[in-house]
């Protein structure tokens, strides 16, 4: 049995990232019981791994990439399946290989910190990027882990983080120059 001050440590440590990990879950997952499965699947790893966490460390990035793997294992496990046919990645790939793709349909993130502070427009592009692409934009962009943290999360050379920001955030540019034009965030130099 774990002692309590395992346990307490483990909670002390976690409760100010678990609404970071936990909107991160959904934007990954793009489903609020799939997120929630992600959350509880994570939150389980790291309790169990946590005596091979090395105290006075990056708690933050040992916990999300405890969480990204789990979500890499999920999704490659799904894509393995021959028998299921997953509309999201055939989505993504249309998206990927067609940038004249304008997204549409309901907003499907949560309410909260999004809800606050962008528009269904910029949530939507952000969604629909292709699964790596949005990932390394998520880590980087919205949950602020450097270069050197994500490459260590995703066992990928920073390089390749640094390639897949560029073309995420390049897709999103795509996606939301009219959206930007309409706000004023682009001068016409015309």
């Amino acid at each position: 049995m774990v002692g309590n001050s395992f346990q307490q440590e483990f909670n002390e440590l976690l409760k100010p990232h678990l609404r970071s990990l936990e909107n991160t879950a959904f934007r990954l997952t793009r489903n609020q019981l799939e997120a929630e499965d992600l959350l509880q699947e994570t939150c389980y790893k790291s309790f169990k791994a946590f005596g091979q966490y090395e105290r006075n460390t990056n708690f933050r990035a040992w916990i999300f990439k405890i969480m990204v793997n789990t979500y890499i294992t999920a999704y490659r496990k799904s894509v393995r399946r021959p028998q299921k046919v997953s509309y999201d990645e055939l989505e993504d790939y249309h998206l990927y290989h067609n940038d004249a793709f304008e997204p549409t349909g309901a907003n499907a993130f949560q309410p909260g910190f999004w809800d606050e502070n962008f528009d269904d427009e910029v949530k939507t592009a952000l969604e629909k990027l292709p699964y790596y692409f949005r990932l390394v934009v998520l880590l980087c962009d919205i949950e602020s882990f450097s270069y050197q943290e994500i490459s260590h999360m995703l066992n990928v050379p920073v390089g390749t983080v640094m390639s897949r920001l560029h073309r995420g955030r390049s897709l999103l540019r795509n996606k939301l120059s009219r959206y930007a034009r309409t706000r004023g965030y682009f001068i016409n130099q015309n």
